[in-house]
């Protein structure tokens, strides 16, 4: 069970730790994104609660997550593996916007941010408004 008071990372998988999958290319076969992982390694070495989430192939099996726990999350769990990705949990629930739409996170860092500042540089200064309780 999760500690709510340690420190956590929530981290989107593609687009963030690889790259977004190019046509043709399977996602087994998806290279890293070495600073972003590496940062992550770090985290999770410090002690750090990671939780990595995807909306994967959700147009694919439109949005039936048991289709996706079936077929995708088999590939992605050896791919994290063999990758040596850490994570404390893995979360295939994020919702697709469509077509037409997007996302609004107000606790969203990009990736060169979270590579560049420390943890506390994030949260004391690109996130200003968070408070640590």
């Amino acid at each position: 069970m999760r500690d709510y008071n340690q420190p956590c990372i929530v981290v989107d998988i593609d687009g963030t730790l690889c790259p977004t999958r190019p046509q043709g290319m399977e996602y087994a076969a998806l290279p890293i994104l070495s600073p972003v992982v590496e940062c992550l390694r770090a985290h999770h070495q410090q002690g750090w609660y990671i939780i990595l989430y995807t909306a994967r192939q959700e147009r694919t099996y439109e949005g039936n997550i048991g289709l996706r726990t079936a077929h995708t999350v088999p590939v992605l769990l050896e791919w994290l593996k063999r990758n040596e990705i850490p994570f404390d949990e893995l979360r295939i629930d994020k919702p697709w916007h469509g077509f037409r739409g997007f996302t609004v996170d107000d606790k969203a860092v990009p990736p060169k941010v979270f590579t560049s500042l420390s943890a506390d540089e994030i949260i004391h200064t690109w996130l200003p408004h968070y408070q640590i309780k």
